[in-house]
């Protein structure tokens, strides 16, 4: 609930600074109470109260002592820190370039990992049987008590309905008009939720923000990331908006001088031109008119190679023109939202002449029009990893926990 335009109950309010105590001490382990109440305007006292619910709870432990700051008088502060035992998540990255299971804990550790076949299902029932069975692979390995694992994650390119978890439209065909987190949820009982890999994304570097002690991604963001295709999408003070749209419509913005043949079998996308689909084509030796690839037909290790060998003349002279392009395109998509920054991640990302070239791109557009580009910061978190970032904020921080007593309001 946004209690800026709601009327809270008792309850919400209890739950929402439950919420806003328990984040600072995910986002900053090693707050004290006295950092954690100054720094998002609650009374020592309140959140002493919320603390000793969170630690009974077995979600929040004490560390050592630490000198009190100027204007404390010398009191000591008591650090406090995110139980790894406390909480564990399941989570699931269903994307072209990354199709990987993984347990978490509520620290952000992760327990263990596995991948998925490398022969994606055509059939989804059949999807749905390798991914349980990895995870219950995962949970017999870590023994991790099964209460103990509060939600279960999946993330996706594409669109999806925010109401009822159905995958509008993805990159991986099988999923599409599915519900995988409703499915698993059947099969495991443990609460799903599904997301597109953007917004997972651009949460996941709001976590990172707030950890690092940065500007908690104030104002407007353009969140992009790139892998064979792009998506784009928008965030406002740290949170996604949610529109329920295609992230991947921007890959198909035609390029006027565009030749390369798309996906979608058009020519000259912006994704046949500046992502790795383009990139890969040329780095092959494909022509223009060469026959479109399928979704389907595209291999991770490809594009991992790719970027393995970004330093080689030839590659890193393809993918900075590609980059370059990309920067350019990204001054007209951005114009209107005038973003204070844009978040880059996926694959892509990893490749330093390709995130040269989208700096250049960007700085010639603005240069044009007299003003600077927003900064571009390039993230360092996979799709796993910030599919295991959306679990902790899907199930610890949006949602009410059992453990909330009237006493945390």
């Amino acid at each position: 609930m946004d209690l800026r335009s709601h009327g809270a109950s008792v309850a919400a309010l209890r739950d929402h600074n439950l919420a806003l105590v328990l984040r600072r001490i995910i986002g900053a382990p090693g707050s004290s109470r006295t950092e954690i109440a100054a720094r998002i305007g609650l009374t020592d006292a309140a959140v002493s109260r919320i603390t000793r619910d969170l630690i009974e709870a077995g979600l929040v432990r004490e560390g050592k002592e630490v000198p009190g700051g100027p204007g404390q008088r010398g009191r000591r502060q008591v650090q406090l820190a995110p139980d790894g035992n406390g909480a564990a998540f399941v989570a699931v990255s269903l994307t072209i370039s990354d199709r990987r299971v993984s347990i978490v804990d509520l620290a952000g550790r992760r327990r263990a990992e596995a991948a998925l076949p490398l022969a994606l299902p055509r059939q989804y029932p059949r999807l749905v049987d390798d991914v349980v069975a990895a995870i219950r692979g995962l949970l017999a390995r870590t023994r991790i008590p099964r209460q103990r694992v509060l939600g279960l994650a999946v993330a996706t390119a594409g669109a999806v309905e925010q109401g009822s978890g159905r995958v509008a439209a993805s990159s991986l065909s099988v999923l599409e008009g599915r519900s995988p987190s409703v499915d698993l949820t059947e099969r495991l009982r443990i609460p799903g939720v599904v997301e597109t890999i953007g917004n997972t994304f651009g949460l996941a570097e709001a976590h990172r923000a707030m950890r690092d002690g940065g500007d908690d991604m104030a104002g407007a963001s353009l969140v992009v990331h790139v892998a064979f295709g792009l998506g784009i999408s928008v965030m406002l003070d740290g949170q996604p908006i949610r529109t329920g749209g295609d992230e991947r419509t921007a890959g198909h913005v035609p390029v006027a001088g565009g030749t390369g043949r798309c996906v979608c079998g058009a020519r000259g996308c912006l994704m046949a031109e500046a992502a790795g689909y383009g990139i890969l084509r040329r780095l092959s030796g494909l022509s223009a008119d060469a026959p479109r690839q399928g979704w389907d037909e595209m291999r991770p290790e490809v594009l991992r190679d790719a970027v393995a060998r970004a330093a080689d003349p030839p590659v890193a002279e393809t993918m900075s023109a590609a980059g370059d392009l990309l920067g350019e395109r990204l001054f007209d998509i951005a114009s209107v939202l005038a973003p204070r920054r844009i978040l880059l991640g996926g694959p892509l990302a990893g490749a330093p002449a390709f995130v040269a070239g989208i700096e250049k791109g960007l700085s010639r557009a603005h240069a044009r029009v007299g003003t600077k580009p927003p900064p571009l910061r390039v993230s360092v978190i996979d799709y796993l990893q910030a599919t295991e970032l959306l679990a902790i904020e899907e199930f610890v921080l949006r949602r009410p926990l059992a453990l909330a007593t009237e006493s945390a309001a």
